[in-house]
Parts: C-alpha cells; structure tokens; sequence
C-alpha cells in the first residue's frame, strides 16, 4: 500500500513555533492528524489553533516538558488512551542552555531536554508505532553535533567536570543521530524507519528560550543569514511523506540528501553504548 499520511496521525515535539509549527502546519496540510506538544496548555492551544487555520483541519495539544521523566509518561498515557495510530513522531522540541544544571532526576538539563526526555518519549509510544507499522521517528539534530569534539561523554554525560554550551549543546545533538541509528537497528525489521536531520540555520526561539545571553545575541545578529522556519522544515517533510523511506534507515540528512557528520557520530559501537547509557540514566528498558 502506498505511503500517505492521509487520515493518519501524527506528533511534532516543540510545535508551538519555529521549525516544529512549520513542520505540523506542512503535515497536516497532508492531511494528517497532527498533535503538537508545549510546555503550557495556553501557549500549546494558541499555537494548535493558528495551524489548523493554515491547514483547514484540527489540531491537537498534548502538554508535557521534555525535561521532567512523570510528565512526559503522563502525557504518552493519554495519548495512548485516545489514539489507535501513530504513523509519524518527530522529535523536534530543544533548548540550549548557557549555564549548567539539572533536572529532578539529576540528569543535566540540555542532555534532558534535547535527548533523554525525547528517548523516553520514543519508548513510551513505540508499543503504537509498531502497532502502526510501517511507521516513522525523525529527530532533528544538527551540525552543531561537530561542537562535541572529543566523542559524547560517555564518562561524564551530564559535564559535571566542565561545562560550556557548545559542548553540552553539541553532545546532545550528537546523540540524535546516534539515536535515530539504535532505532533503526533495533525496530527497523519490525517497520519502524528513523532518521535525524540537520535542518540548517534557521530562525527559531532555541536561542532566546535558553537562559543565554551570548546566544540570544548571536541567533539575533545572524538572523539575516537564517532560513525561514518552512525553509528549515523541507527535509523533515519530505523525510515524513516519502513514498519510500529514504536510505539509509537510521541516516542523517540535510537538503534531501544524506548529509556528512562527524566520525563521532558514524563511530560503530556509539549508539548501543550511548543507548545503554541512556537507559540507565533514564531508568527505562525498551519495550520487546
């Protein structure tokens, strides 16, 4: 049967604006779907009501903040409640943050918010996704993964040594990528395809809604250089509706195209290392 999104449903984290509300009005323009996730109810339904204006169909809220482990069980609970499909989950919400902390669980807040709160989100609903099968998970990361100059953190993923946002922002983007190729190896022959995508500069809230100055700044005076929100949506759309899955399942792409990373990231034995990390810091075990 061929790929459509058609009547099918679809989450886009972080949809309030930027990247991810251009991504969900594009989606459910398809006819998806299409439920974005906020950290405020007000904010969520605000912005839910402005995409289904754009896209002539309704949109849902689902409120959960990615840097608190019971709200985003919470949330996964009642979307599993109300909903019979999930065709496509994009994780797209991030933040960067200029100066270290962590969160209730201990666990470094930009690492939480930008991976291990979307890794527990992901297993939370892959009972769904495979039920849904074939089905899609896309994780927006991006270049910036290269600022993790010397491989993730294995020994010290939350920089309790030393911090610096390029590096805290880098590692974690560095584990999307690395993220999006344990799915591909665990539930690719099960109909699950994933990828991570860079979606270039664009100009988004990630460096205001942080608690940077320095990067408030630069995202402001580079704002003439950036794409716009829909220009940096393209390759995830595209990733999302392809009538076929683009190759390499697990593959990181840029532009429509597989895009080049750091060895890092192409390193063998990184996703199923960062993956047994990961599931210790967030005291989850994948589901069979």
């Amino acid at each position: 049967m061929p790929w459509t999104l058609a009547d099918r449903t679809v989450i886009v984290t972080g949809g309030t604006s930027g990247i991810g509300m251009a991504t969900a009005t594009a989606l459910a323009s398809e006819g998806a779907s299409v439920t974005i996730t906020a950290r405020d109810d007000r904010r969520g339904t605000a912005a839910a009501t402005k995409i289904a204006d754009l896209a002539g169909s309704p949109v849902g809220v689902l409120v959960l903040d990615l840097a608190d482990t019971d709200s985003i069980d919470r949330a996964a609970q009642r979307f599993l409640a109300d909903h019979d499909d999930l065709a496509v989950l994009v994780n797209n919400a991030g933040a960067a943050f200029g100066r270290r902390s962590v969160t209730a669980d201990g666990i470094e807040r930009t690492l939480a918010v930008n991976h291990v709160g979307p890794f527990i989100l992901t297993l939370d609903l892959m009972p769904l996704l495979l039920a849904s099968a074939p089905a899609r998970v896309l994780n927006v990361a991006s270049s910036a993964h290269g600022w993790a100059k010397r491989d993730f953190r294995f020994d010290d993923p939350n920089l309790t040594r030393r911090y610096r946002i390029t590096e805290a922002y880098g590692q974690s983007k560095l584990a999307n990528i690395l993220h999006a190729r344990s799915l591909a190896d665990r539930y690719g022959t099960r109909g699950i395809s994933a990828a991570s995508v860079h979606p270039g500069l664009v100009r988004t809230r990630i460096g205001r809604d942080g608690d940077s100055l320095a990067a408030a700044i630069a995202y402001r005076m580079l704002g003439w250089r950036m794409m716009s929100p829909s220009e940096g949506a393209d390759t995830i759309v595209w990733l999302a509706t392809a009538e076929e899955p683009p190759e390499p399942n697990g593959g990181y792409f840029e532009r429509r195209g597989v895009a080049r990373s750091t060895r890092w990231a192409r390193a063998d034995d990184a996703p199923e290392r960062l993956w047994t990390l990961t599931q210790q810091l967030s005291r989850r075990e994948a589901p069979a």
